[in-house]
């Protein structure tokens, strides 16, 4: 069993050596050179997961096609908006029927699409073997080996039970869906609303706020997602109000820190430029607002996070926006 981390950031590197307990042949794709030197040397990450060791026998390198040649399982973690581009520069040495999975969280850019519809496609002819793993996985816990659950989903069952076996442990424990679309969209949409969740607590608006704007985040990503042929009840599970919880709530989460910032004033440009970290949910907000209002999907957390980005309203101004919106009843139908 041969398998390959591609991407060397605090996720990848939690990651790998996850998987390095559990198998022998594995490999990490760094793509700084001098970053892969050091990682050798130190076996450890100071700028994006101190304290965690890589295990010695993991094979490190800045040679993709090292670390892609004959490899039977391939996960890519780099930032969303480089895994199109890290697709095509791979394909060339990905093995016939490989099994790829897209740990990364996100959408395509300027057609917000799944990124494993974007891989399908840049591989096709070589592999269909596509997955998608997300869940509440913040990568500073599962480097120390905390307990934690995850969800692999893919349209082909065997690809999903592969790479089931690969990662259950007794620290991991880790589920199986089919419904990829709807694993992914939750998986991206969460770092918008975890922002909001990040602005609601640099307000000092409280445990009932906080537990309403995670529930009605929810429904925005559920009525998101269902609109672009996801499953409803996927939202359920631990790829949606599982990761949504975690990310909306702890300390970890770059996008609520991001949030926490906004709410302090500070702009995305400087939150943005203040950190190595990737706040993958001011991508995406950017991504998925204006497809929600061409395909008149109601978002009005996710319109209030897009408006705050842009300095289109304040914190305050956004949270009058939201209280203030007409009568609703809950599940969505207007009753006569």
């Amino acid at each position: 069993m041969k398998i390959s981390m591609i991407g060397a950031g605090g996720w990848g590197i939690a990651m790998i050596t996850h998987l390095a307990h559990l198998h022998k042949d594995v490999t990490l794709y760094c793509r700084n050179p001098e970053t892969a030197e050091v990682l050798r040397k130190t076996r450890e990450s100071k700028d994006y997961l101190p304290g965690v060791k890589i295990p010695e026998h993991v094979r490190i390198t800045a040679d993709l096609k090292e670390a892609t040649e004959k490899m039977d399982c391939l996960v890519l973690c780099t930032p969303s908006k480089a895994v199109e581009q890290m697709v095509e520069a791979m394909a060339p040495w990905v093995k016939k029927d490989a099994v790829v999975v897209c740990a990364s969280k996100g959408l395509a850019a300027g057609t917000g699409r799944c990124l494993s519809t974007v891989i399908s496609e840049k591989l096709q002819g070589i592999t269909d073997n596509i997955v998608a793993l997300s869940g509440p996985n913040h990568a500073e816990e599962i480097g120390k080996g905390l307990p934690a659950a995850t969800v692999v989903a893919s349209e082909k069952e065997n690809a999903a039970r592969f790479v089931q076996d690969i990662y259950m442990s007794p620290k991991l424990r880790v589920y199986r869906s089919n419904d990829i679309l709807g694993v992914e969209y939750g998986g991206a949409l969460k770092n918008i609303i975890a922002i909001a969740s990040g602005v609601q607590d640099g307000l000092g608006l409280g445990d009932n706020c906080k537990a309403a704007l995670i529930t009605r985040g929810l429904a925005e990503i559920q009525r998101f997602g269902v609109a672009f042929g996801a499953k409803a009840d996927t939202f359920y599970g631990l790829s949606g109000v599982g990761d949504l919880i975690v990310t909306c709530t702890s300390s970890h989460s770059r996008n609520y820190n991001a949030g926490l910032k906004l709410a302090a004033g500070m702009t995305k440009e400087q939150i943005t430029g203040g950190t190595r970290m990737v706040v993958e949910g001011f991508r995406t907000t950017e991504i998925v607002y204006p497809m929600a209002k061409k395909y008149g999907i109601s978002m009005p957390i996710t319109e209030e996070i897009y408006r705050l980005m842009h300095g289109q309203h304040t914190a305050v101004e956004a949270l009058e926006c939201l209280m203030t919106r007409a009568k609703k009843s809950e599940d969505g139908i207007d009753m006569q």
